[in-house]
């Protein structure tokens, strides 16, 4: 016999569940549109004293929520998916960078390895080959168990050398599993932008403590 009342209480659960999501997309994208706003505006005064060598990174995971105490004693917190963009560029002889999230802007940083720009110059062509999708091999009549989508992205932004070009992939791409092996994975993590990603979150690694937020 049909149960109205369960059926109406799962429907309401439903309905919940959809609501939470629809609402973390939309604070979302709302915050995205919000930190884009500060990459530009930081980029164009790189170009307004003439440094148009420059590259960023953003990386984030749907649906992380982080919370951060400001130095005024207020907090911040990001209402759908939190932000993290780190941008490179050489000025006065050294390498720096800045980084922005959904809280603003921080101070630039020198950085330590003074060949990330001639990195990615010398490998411009390399840079845009993109990722192959996780893809498992199954024989005939096999059946593959189904693979959950990594929330994780990251994001780059070129513009070196008169050329601008972005790549933007999911860090599921760049896993492997035993019972369903990703034929891509040698292949995926031996690209150069995987590389150039490895030695950025090396160099922010060693000064992520350094970092502090304009007032």
């Amino acid at each position: 016999m049909f149960n109205s009342i369960k059926y109406k209480k799962n429907m309401k659960y439903l309905l919940i569940i959809i609501f939470v999501w629809t609402s973390i997309g939309v604070h979302a994208q709302h915050e995205k549109k919000h930190v884009d706003h500060l990459v530009a505006k930081f980029t164009k005064s790189l170009e307004a004293r003439n440094i148009t060598n420059y590259m960023y990174m953003y990386e984030y995971c749907d649906g992380i929520i982080d919370v951060f105490r400001l130095s005024d004693g207020t907090s911040c917190s990001s209402k759908g998916t939190y932000y993290e963009v780190y941008v490179f560029w050489n000025e006065d002889n050294r390498s720096l960078v800045k980084k922005i999230d959904n809280c603003g802007i921080f101070f630039a940083l020198p950085i330590n390895n003074i060949n990330i720009l001639n990195y990615i110059s010398t490998n411009i062509q390399q840079l845009q080959e993109q990722l192959k999708q996780y893809e498992v091999e199954a024989t005939e009549n096999e059946v593959v168990e189904d693979i959950s989508i990594h929330p994780c992205q990251t994001m780059f932004q070129f513009n070196v050398d008169d050329q601008s070009f972005g790549q933007t992939y999911n860090l599921f791409q760049l896993t492997t599993d035993a019972s369903n092996k990703n034929i891509n994975f040698d292949y995926n993590n031996n690209l150069k932008i995987v590389a150039l990603e490895n030695l950025l979150n090396e160099e922010i690694q060693s000064i992520e403590s350094k970092f502090r937020r304009e007032l």
